[in-house]
């Protein structure tokens, strides 16, 4: 009986350890293309390409809401290297890399990512300043192989309750609109 307990208790501090590695891995390669696109200049070996999607681009007022303004930012590699090395015709979503979008509704902000490797979500990252504490909030999501390692709320791990799948299928769609731009 010691012995099944111990094995069992092992094999959760081996599965906390490997999820903590794979959390460092995301954050370092987070950092990494956060650098290079901060630090890009037209002469640069290595640039990411980017494409936005602007909403409301003279900040005219809007009924009901006021001010409103909304930029989506797609970040991605070298389209036809992705392709050929992943054997994916027709399907842009492998260059893929980050993806911001930043909106204004009225006194509201609101800040989303999606970082992608090799056509995978593996990190998505929700924050909405509102009018109040209430409305409020900064969430990160980690993902390995689609399936949720870590949930923050604002620097706090907690566990999360929901079904991730409704996260993930927010990256399938950012994915289809970056390959519906990127096809046009």
């Amino acid at each position: 009986m010691k012995t099944l307990l111990a094995i069992a208790c092992f094999s959760i501090f081996i599965n906390s350890y490997s999820q903590q590695d794979k959390i460092l891995e995301i954050r370092e390669y987070y950092y990494s293309v956060k650098k290079t696109i901060e630090s890009q200049t037209p002469d640069s070996a290595w640039t990411y390409y980017s494409d936005q999607i602007i909403r409301n681009r003279q900040d005219l007022p809007w009924r009901a809401i006021g001010i409103f303004h909304d930029t989506i930012t797609f970040w991605y590699s070298d389209l036809m290297s992705a392709a050929m090395e992943n054997d994916t015709e027709g399907d842009s979503t492998d260059a893929l890399v980050l993806v911001t979008s930043s909106a204004q509704l009225s006194m509201m902000f609101i800040y989303r990512e999606w970082l992608f490797l090799e056509g995978n979500l593996i990190f998505y990252y929700d924050r909405m300043i509102g009018y109040d504490e209430d409305s409020t909030w900064e969430y990160r999501y980690y993902f390995d192989n689609n399936k949720l390692i870590r949930f923050m709320q604002g620097n706090q791990i907690i566990s999360y309750d929901d079904d991730p799948n409704e996260i993930l299928q927010f990256g399938e769609e950012i994915k289809s609109l970056f390959n519906t731009i990127i096809n046009l």
